[in-house]
């Protein structure tokens, strides 16, 4: 009883992950930051996700 409680366990915390993405990856991916970004704002989110697709956008904007 007590494997089966573990692997649940184990399980559920390997499916809640997010996948993360780097600033670099969402530089490289202006598509996935616009759409990440305002999911970001919309929903109010402060992941990590949120905090390098922004660190991202601040990044482009600068360079323009």
């Amino acid at each position: 009883m007590m494997k089966q409680v573990i692997l649940c366990a184990a399980v559920l915390l390997l499916c809640s992950c997010e996948q993360t993405k780097t600033q670099g990856y969402y530089m490289s991916h202006p598509d996935e930051l616009a759409a990440d970004l305002a999911d970001c704002q919309r929903s109010n989110k402060n992941t990590y996700n949120c905090n390098e697709a922004a660190k991202a956008d601040f990044m482009r904007r600068r360079s323009q």
